[in-house]
């Protein structure tokens, strides 16, 4: 069984970003909640708006 759970926000604060590789660190304002995101985000900005997605696979 697969889930996905979309998230739609802005990019509040960029935390870390590593300049080699693009792992960053960030706080996403989505409707509700301000969440941390962490991932290879490349080219992202304060105040950039997103969606992102997660996929899990139950087995």
């Amino acid at each position: 069984m697969h889930l996905s759970i979309e998230i739609e926000g802005e990019i509040e604060t960029i935390i870390y970003c590593n300049e080699v590789n693009s792992y960053t660190v960030a706080r996403l304002k989505a409707e509700e909640d301000t969440i941390t995101i962490v991932g290879f985000l490349p080219f992202i900005n304060i105040g950039d708006s997103v969606v992102l997605t997660r996929r899990i696979c139950n087995t």
